[in-house]
């Protein structure tokens, strides 16, 4: 937003609380698009997205808690890679890949805290 825009509509909100006229909307130019809002509407035209989302229970069941306390119990430098289902794993594109390590490690971080404290 150019500042002589920014200028005029601080000028219009000032004069809104001076005359105390809360719920009047100002009237401006409607033949008048800001070009950000142009811009915008052009992209949000062209933006198409597919989602599939995987789901994860957060419920920790009893076989992920016992490989964790396995886990924690031997000297494992890839706590990861021994928790991860390898032939889904193989299955995903990168970022559901991404998004699957996120959740794993996020719930064996849970359940690794739980276990420490417990």
């Amino acid at each position: 937003m150019r500042s002589n825009e920014l200028k005029f509509l601080a000028n219009l909100a000032k004069q809104r609380l001076m005359n105390k006229n809360y719920d009047e909307k100002p009237v401006i130019n409607k033949n008048k698009a800001s070009s950000y809002f142009i811009c915008n509407a052009l992209a949000l035209k062209k933006l198409k997205a597919e989602t599939n989302y995987v789901t994860i229970k957060d419920s920790e069941d009893i076989e992920f808690i016992n490989k964790v306390r396995d886990i924690l119990d031997s000297d494992c430098y890839n706590p990861l890679g021994r928790l991860c289902d390898q032939e889904y794993f193989s299955t995903l594109d990168d970022r559901q890949k991404q998004f699957y390590i996120l959740n794993l490690s996020e719930k064996y971080n849970k359940v690794k805290s739980e276990l420490m404290i417990g």
